[in-house]
């Protein structure tokens, strides 16, 4: 998931040059419709973790990930500045849908006493997408075409990342099947938690996270 979002997101310079040229239009006016996603997904992220919370994470994950793909796809036939805009817009959804937050749901239920090293690894597929896709975007670009570009990284996203997703994993583990070998219901001390640090799996409710001084700091550092 992060690493077709990151590496399609990150693949807009490849593209800047030769669709400005194909129209005619200024670097900025197609700039903008990159800041305007990035507006619309910094707005939709708390919805995002609303929807993982809500609904499996894996299935809003992969309604992002199509959404993503199918704007990738768009994007390749788009004629008109203001579809450029909406197009965006639409990706950026789909990709903020996708988000860390889905990815970060879905780890936290799997792993307990190793989870931040899990989160960790888990987001080197954004690096890992910037690194493969980004080159690949431009070697289609120089020799095929930006539009068969943006094709080539719809089918990525929907052809092998999409199934992928689906498919194989599993939002939240039975009981025993924890990959980190966490048994439900064991003491903390057993489970090597650093001393007077608090069980990850028992959790606070929006209203009271808002009330203490990390969740703050914490915000203001992303948005940051």
């Amino acid at each position: 998931m992060l690493f077709g979002g990151a590496g399609s997101r990150f693949s807009f310079g490849v593209f800047l040059k030769p669709v400005t040229e194909e129209f005619d239009w200024s670097r900025g006016s197609l700039a903008g419709a990159l800041a305007i996603a990035g507006l619309a997904t910094g707005a939709l992220r708390p919805v995002a973790g609303l929807l993982a919370d809500k609904y499996d994470p894996k299935i809003i994950a992969s309604i992002g990930v199509l959404i993503g793909g199918l704007a990738l796809f768009a994007m390749s036939q788009v004629q008109e500045l203001w579809q450029v805009y909406v197009t965006f817009i639409v990706m950026g959804v789909g990709f903020t849908i996708a988000s860390p937050g889905a990815v970060a749901k879905i780890i936290g239920a799997w792993f307990t006493k190793r989870r931040g090293l899990a989160m960790s690894i888990a987001g080197t597929g954004s690096a890992a997408g910037e690194t493969a896709l980004v080159p690949t975007a431009a070697i289609a670009v120089a020799y095929i075409g930006w539009r068969e570009g943006y094709m080539i990284l719809g089918a990525i996203l929907i052809v092998l990342i999409l199934p992928l997703v689906f498919f194989l994993i599993k939002s939240r583990p039975s009981p025993g099947q924890h990959a980190d070998g966490y048994i439900e219901g064991e003491d903390s001390d057993e489970v090597d938690f650093s001393k007077g640090s608090a069980d990850p799996n028992v959790g606070m409710s929006l209203g009271q996270a808002c009330r203490t001084g990390l969740f703050w700091r914490l915000t203001i550092g992303f948005f940051i």
